[in-house]
């Protein structure tokens, strides 16, 4: 039999073990080392010297607090004036417009190669501020190479990545380290494109510039 003595030593032990699985449990991804790897980004970025320049569209004009916001937020994550706005859409590496014509599962979307984020106006309408900017600021993380991952293939960091990162489309507004980190280093490993290569993509027909231009979307 155990004596009182050694019980309550057991009991205490195994408490201290429990807290301290509770606690990895619940730890948050930003202290967590995870390794950034190629499945987390794409082959190129938007930026050209540095910067992205972006132009709001007439039809996305009612988003223009959100857009100036989700920009703000990401320079300031970055440590640089990345995103800066053009008068000029022919000057702009990006374009927001509004739209109907996305699928329904589809807030919002941002098409690399030609430059263009086109927001659900059935969603964004419906949505709230936060959600709202949650949704541009997510947009805009693709824009610098970074991939969805709520896609992740690790199930395990998936569920994770799901629940606490921008990328995850977890609709906060705030870009924490890991976020700020993973796109610091995804421009670094993914390509600029050059103005020829860029301008190619914009001419293309199957691409969302012209079919926004041509009211297909």
């Amino acid at each position: 039999m155990l004596r009182a003595k050694h019980l309550f030593v057991l009991v205490l032990t195994t408490l201290i073990v429990m807290i301290g699985f509770g606690a990895m449990g619940s730890q948050s991804i930003s202290a967590q080392t995870v390794k950034f790897n190629s499945a987390m980004h794409t082959s190129k970025n938007l930026t050209y010297n540095g910067t992205i320049k972006y132009y709001v569209k007439s039809d996305a004009k009612k988003y223009s607090s959100d857009i100036s916001y989700a920009t703000k937020k990401w320079n300031k994550a970055l440590g640089k004036k990345v995103f800066k706005q053009t008068k000029s859409m022919s000057h702009s590496r990006l374009v927001f417009t509004g739209t109907s014509k996305l699928g329904r599962s589809y807030a919002g979307v941002a098409e690399i190669n030609s430059g263009v984020i086109a927001l659900n106006t059935s969603w964004m309408n419906r949505y709230n501020q936060q959600k709202r900017r949650a949704v541009v600021i997510h947009e805009l993380g693709h824009t610098l190479g970074t991939k969805d991952l709520y896609v992740y293939p690790n199930a395990q960091l998936r569920g994770m990545f799901k629940k606490q990162t921008i990328m995850g489309g977890n609709y906060s507004t705030t870009i924490k380290s890991f976020d700020s980190k993973l796109a610091k280093w995804t421009l670094r490993h993914t390509r600029t494109m050059s103005q020829n290569e860029f301008h190619h993509y914009r001419a293309n027909t199957g691409l969302y510039y012209q079919q926004m231009l041509h009211g297909r979307i």
